[in-house]
């Protein structure tokens, strides 16, 4: 009944109305136990791509960072801890037991810097969400095309084909287009940067990641998005509003883990 989204309370309540003594304390002892045992049951099998995303939950009155493991075959959580994801020391400590454990090899995760960090530290590979990419870089497209001179337009009309289409020579071709545009010639490390100073940071960056844009195109086992760690994560919320906050941290990371695998 926890599961399907009564509170303790309420299920202390209902199971009365049937004659049924059971406390809350009790309810909330048995799902403590069931979400220790599927951790358990997690941990003890191979994980080869893995999905890091973090949510954000209310417990003791205070709006935490919860750092989210997904196995990116079925969705299911595989680990879930305190971690804040723009320390990349916290997500190495965070990530690096799941590798040895789970055998991980391959990290789907957003375009934070941080894990770009970890993930080179640990050797691993690392696919960059689509969805992610598309709406950074399509934002900022937007914005060039309003305010870089028209002899550059055609260069940013190529980046969004390349967006597209993602070609396995785009780095070689991004670099070859920020070699094309003037160096900076700012007077001052405070004044601002030019709309072509904003094209040319755009091509390098690109270019040094592009590899990791394109892990899914050449091992089908890789999705293109992290998706199903956000559904996972967006499951968590909803829940975390219907309990209206945790009471204690460990409990907070036992019920998530239950919310997490789908079973309610």
């Amino acid at each position: 009944m926890w599961m399907l989204g009564l509170s303790y309370r309420s299920l202390e309540i209902v199971l009365d109305f049937f004659g049924v003594k059971l406390s809350r304390t009790s309810g909330w002892r048995e799902v403590q136990k069931r979400a220790g045992q599927l951790l358990r049951q997690q941990k003890m099998k191979k994980v080869r791509v893995l999905g890091l995303d973090v949510g954000y939950v209310k417990v003791l009155r205070e709006t935490q960072s919860v750092m989210v493991a997904v196995d990116m075959k079925d969705g299911r959580p595989v680990a879930i801890g305190y971690v804040d994801e723009r320390d990349p020391q916290a997500v190495k400590l965070f990530l690096q037991p799941l590798v040895q454990q789970l055998g991980v090899s391959v990290v789907v995760t957003d375009d934070l810097m941080t894990y770009r960090t970890v993930t080179d530290q640990l050797d691993l590979e690392h696919q960059l969400c689509q969805f992610h990419l598309r709406r950074w870089v399509g934002r900022t497209l937007r914005e060039l095309r309003q305010t870089v001179p028209e002899e550059w337009q055609e260069v940013v009309e190529e980046i969004q084909g390349m967006i597209d289409e993602l070609p396995p020579d785009g780095e070689r071709r991004l670099v070859q287009l920020w070699k094309r545009i003037p160096e900076s010639r700012r007077g001052r490390m405070d004044e601002p940067y030019s709309p072509l100073d904003q094209l040319r940071y755009l091509l390098i960056r690109l270019a040094e990641n592009w590899r990791r844009y394109r892990v899914f195109d050449y091992d089908r086992q890789v999705p293109w998005t992290n998706n199903l760690t956000g559904q996972t994560i967006g499951r968590m919320k909803m829940r975390s509003r219907t309990v209206r906050g945790y009471k204690s941290k460990p409990g907070m990371l036992n019920a998530l883990m239950l919310v997490g695998m789908g079973l309610c």
